[in-house]
């Protein structure tokens, strides 16, 4: 899931790109917009806890630890592969016994990971205990967890509104949530709400698929709006918003900016500053900003190198750390903590590429071979950002050595 969201900044562009620019929009590059022509909250509430939400895929990680699946073959059954991040050892921590496994996300919590299976929640002791296994009332496809419950979050399909859900690991009963109308994202960042990304309108957005001029006249005076979000209540907490096509400048230009993710107290987004032309669109130059969790408080924290289009947001844990940009032909790389620019290598195939913080000090790589096939390794944050090349390669897991 997270390195799928590495793609979203680009594609949020390339979408915005697409439609026709604007008519009117505020001169202010950092002012949110004013009118909010829709509901800003959703009535009612959910009987159930909420934890520190993070987010799901198919690999995860503790502190030190890196877990995703292996499958010898299509014949063969899965298992959870663990990676220590200080040996760079790959073990196996469970099998699972059939070989007919669909795909479904790993869902990591203090002590255990756990996976639903078809109607089967599967609870698995990162200590080696035993195996437990809950039936549910039904299919559900997770996209983040808590310590008491998953959640099922969807956004950026107007042609099957969907409604958010919540499975809990106590019962396996599946509540429908309060779910937001027009929701394009959402992030889980390790706290009890998540930040969702919105479109508000004047009227309900028309299916883009089959009523297309009636959604691109809607989404002419739409509001792009970044909102917290608590899943056991509904209640909305607005961030910030502004003009879908982004805040409009005095020579014609607009600012548009996009999550990246949260650190500390401070949310950080991409304001990329672009002229819509005909076709396509040119980046004139673009920033790193940070606020307070409430929308206040804007901080400038980097101008990113000429060319960029976007960046690459690697995080620690639920924590945003890296921001990587690829477009000078060096790998240049903003480390959110410390707030400084590093330049460890060259881009490209002969690059060594970071790929995951598993959180113990370390960086998890990739580099291709002289053959052509990928290989990775672990290495020392700091001097890998120094320029070192050296790591520990890791000793990959293997059915038949086992």
């Amino acid at each position: 899931m997270k390195k799928a969201l590495l793609l979203l900044p680009a594609l949020a562009l390339a979408l915005a790109a697409c439609t026709p620019a604007a008519t009117t929009a505020s001169e202010s590059d950092t002012a949110p917009a004013t009118e909010e022509p829709a509901e800003s909250a959703v009535e009612g509430t959910n009987d159930f806890p909420v934890g520190n939400v993070i987010g799901c895929g198919d690999d995860t990680q503790t502190p030190g630890k890196m877990y995703h699946f292996y499958q010898l073959s299509e014949e063969s059954p899965q298992s959870i592969i663990r990676l220590d991040c200080e040996t760079g050892e790959e073990s196996c921590l469970y099998t699972f016994a059939s070989e007919k496994m669909p795909d479904g996300p790993l869902l990591i919590q203090p002590g255990v990971i756990r996976r639903v299976v078809g109607q089967t929640l599967y609870t698995i002791p990162l200590d080696g205990g035993d195996v437990q296994t809950l039936p549910l009332e039904g299919t559900f496809d997770p996209a983040a967890c808590d310590a008491y419950g998953a959640y099922e979050f969807w956004g950026g399909d107007w042609a099957v509104p969907k409604k958010f859900r919540h499975l809990d690991f106590a019962t396996g009963q599946i509540t429908e949530l309060k779910t937001p109308p027009q929701v394009q994202w959402y992030w889980a960042v390790g706290q009890d709400r998540i930040i969702l990304w919105r479109l508000v309108t004047e009227v309900p957005l028309p299916n883009v698929h089959n009523e297309n001029e009636q959604y691109y006249a809607v989404i002419q005076s739409a509001i792009t709006e970044y909102d917290w979000y608590d899943p056991a209540t509904g209640e909305l907490e607005k961030i910030y918003a502004e003009p879908y096509y982004g805040v409009t400048q005095a020579d014609g230009s607009q600012k548009q900016r996009y999550f990246l993710g949260m650190a500390g107290d401070r949310l950080y987004f991409q304001n990329t500053h672009l002229l819509r032309e005909d076709p396509g669109v040119v980046v004139l130059d673009m920033q790193v900003e940070s606020c307070a969790l409430d929308g206040t408080d804007w901080q400038t924290e980097c101008t990113l190198p000429k060319g960029a289009n976007s960046v690459n947001a690697l995080w620690e844990g639920s924590s945003l750390r890296w921001l990587i940009d690829n477009s000078t032909g060096q790998i240049n790389i903003y480390d959110v903590k410390d707030r400084n620019w590093y330049t460890p290598g060259t881009a490209g195939w002969n690059g060594t590429w970071p790929e995951a913080l598993p959180g113990n000090g370390k960086v998890y790589l990739a580099r291709v071979k002289a053959n052509g096939n990928m290989t990775n390794g672990l290495a020392d944050m700091d001097d890998y950002l120094a320029g070192s090349t050296s790591w520990t390669p890791v000793t990959v897991y293997s059915e038949s050595a086992s």
